[in-house]
């Protein structure tokens, strides 16, 4: 096996557990949607995405990892609202 498939293969399995990494957090966002509805709260609260957008931004060594992850988020946060919906 050469040094690519090697990586590729790396990057397969790491795939995989941010998949279910992320389908484990949409069955928690469903269950917030479900806490919203009942308390009449609305899906979208800036504050937390904010919040939620500084914390990962935090985890990157660099601005350009710093952006990539702000831009996977944004699009994962902007997924779970739909879910919540």
């Amino acid at each position: 096996m050469s040094e690519l498939d090697v990586l590729r293969k790396d990057i397969d399995r790491l795939d995989k557990e941010i998949a279910e990494l992320l389908l484990a957090r949409f069955a928690v966002v469903k269950e917030i949607g479900e806490v919203k509805k009942r308390e009449n709260i609305p899906v979208t609260n800036t504050g937390r995405e904010a919040v939620v957008i500084a914390q990962v931004r935090s985890c990157a060594l660099d601005d350009a990892e710093k952006d990539a992850l702000e831009s996977v988020f944004r699009t994962v946060i902007a997924e779970a609202k739909k879910l919540e919906a």
